[in-house]
């Protein structure tokens, strides 16, 4: 493969990267870090840097849309996002060392979850079937603005027949 290409390929990588910088905020936190949320009712430690996670994270967002990935201070921004990152990371792991501190976190997991799905079922409950019949009906309309908006482009392959 040439020099250009190689160029080429990681310029586009790095493009697909940093083109929607705003979606690093929509990463939820939950999806690697199991149980974050009861470990930080129960450390203050943990709340503390999740915070200063979050404001990391927000601070190269900003700074990779207004100054670009290239730009000194949007390095040192991604190094205070990977410190606080890894910090957080190390008191999960410690925290889950100590079986005390685990098993309340796992309560209030649990506790969370149920309630959770206790307001789900309440909340299915109070659907009437003419609600469930209109949404279903509402999705239909949807479906069928969006096809029509979208429809199918002639096959290019009969163009090539064609013109051969």
């Amino acid at each position: 493969m040439s020099d250009s290409l190689t160029y080429l390929m990681n310029a586009m990588v790095n493009r697909l990267e940093y083109a929607h910088p705003e979606a690093i905020k929509e990463i939820p936190e939950t999806r690697y870090w199991e149980m974050i949320d009861a470990y930080m009712v129960v450390d203050e430690v943990l709340a503390n840097l999740y915070k200063q996670y979050v404001q990391a994270k927000e601070n190269l967002a900003r700074l990779v849309i207004d100054n670009g990935s290239d730009d000194p201070m949007t390095e040192v921004a991604w190094d205070m996002h990977d410190s606080t990152r890894c910090a957080i990371e190390t008191r999960l792991i410690e925290l889950r060392k100590d079986s005390g501190t685990t098993e309340r976190a796992r309560k209030i997991k649990l506790h969370n979850d149920a309630k959770a799905q206790n307001s789900k079922i309440l909340f299915e409950r109070r659907k009437s079937p003419s609600d469930k019949l209109n949404e279903a009906m509402v999705f239909m309309m949807l479906a069928g603005m969006i096809m029509n908006a979208n429809k199918p482009r002639q096959d290019i392959r009969q163009d090539f027949v064609r013109a051969s």
